[in-house]
C-alpha cells in the first residue's frame, strides 16, 4: 500500500476518491499543523489491484486501520474525499477509538443518497468505454489496461454501497463535519440526514460548488478544535 507523509504534528489521514490517487493539492494547507499521512488503496494510484480480494469500502477501511497499526499510530484525525469520506464514516462506525476527529465532503452514507443523474450514472456507465484518468496512466503499477477492471470494481461497488443505517450513523463517536456543495453529485437534503442522524455533526454546505467541495479554512479549524484546547 503506498502512501507519503508529510509535515509533523497529531496524525490526519487524508483518503482520496474513487478513481483517484493521493490529493497532493490538499497536503500543503493541512501538512503545517499534522503530520499528514496520504495513502493510496489498493487499484488506486500506485498500489496495485489484487483482484482475488474483495473490493469493498470495508476492505478499504480495513486496509487504512492495518496501515496506521503498522504506523504505529494509534488515533488520527481523519480527512476523506467522495469514496475516501466513505470509508472515514466506515471506520469511525467499526474502529471508534481510531478516529479522533472526522471531516468529510462530498460522502453519502446510502445509494440513494446521490442525485438521480449520478444514480443512473453509476449504473449505467461502460467502464470499458470510460477515458483513462491522466494519475491511474501515470502511476498504475497494473498499466493503462487494467483502468477497465479497476471501474468495472468500483461500479459494482457503488451501486450496492455504502448502505450505512442511521442507526451505524449514531454509533460515530467521533466529532464530526460534513461538507457538502450545494451542486454536489450528493443531495444536500441526504447530507442533512446524515447531519441529524450523527450525534454532535457539524455541517457546511457550501454555495455555488460541485463535488469535492474543500473549505480548508472551516476544515482546519474544525479539526484543530481539540489542539487548541489542549494548548
Amino acid at each position: 500500500m503506498y502512501y507519503e507523509a508529510h509535515g509533523n504534528g497529531p496524525a490526519l489521514v487524508l483518503l482520496h476518491g474513487g478513481g483517484g490517487s493521493i490529493p497532493h493539492k490538499w497536503i500543503p494547507f493541512f501538512a503545517p499543523h499534522f503530520r499528514v499521512i496520504a495513502p493510496e488503496q489498493m487499484g488506486h494510484g500506485r498500489t496495485a489491484d489484487l483482484v482475488d480480494r474483495p473490493f469493498h469500502y470495508h476492505d478499504l477501511a480495513e486496509d487504512t486501520v492495518e496501515l496506521m497499526r503498522q504506523l504505529e499510530i494509534e488515533t488520527a484525525a481523519i480527512v476523506g474525499y467522495s469514496d475516501g469520506g466513505v470509508v472515514g464514516l466506515d471506520l469511525a462506525i467499526h474502529h471508534p477509538d481510531r478516529v479522533s476527529r472526522l471531516a468529510v465532503t462530498g460522502a453519502n452514507a446510502r445509494f440513494d443518497g446521490y442525485t438521480t443523474e449520478n444514480q443512473e450514472w453509476a449504473r449505467g456507465f461502460d467502464p470499458r468505454a470510460e477515458p483513462i484518468s491522466d494519475s491511474y496512466a501515470r502511476l498504475s503499477p497494473d498499466g493503462s489496461e487494467h483502468w477497465p477492471v479497476v471501474l468495472e470494481r468500483l461500479k459494482a461497488m457503488w451501486a450496492a454501497e455504502p448502505s450505512f443505517t442511521n442507526q451505524e450513523l449514531g454509533r460515530i463517536q467521533a466529532p464530526t463535519l460534513l461538507v457538502v456543495g450545494d451542486r454536489d453529485i450528493v443531495t444536500p437534503e441526504h447530507a442533512v440526514e446524515m447531519f441529524r442522524a450523527i450525534p454532535g455533526a457539524q455541517l457546511c454546505v457550501v454555495p455555488d460548488a460541485g463535488h469535492g467541495a474543500m473549505p480548508q479554512a472551516t476544515v482546519l479549524a474544525f479539526l484543530r478544535e481539540d489542539v487548541a484546547g489542549q494548548t
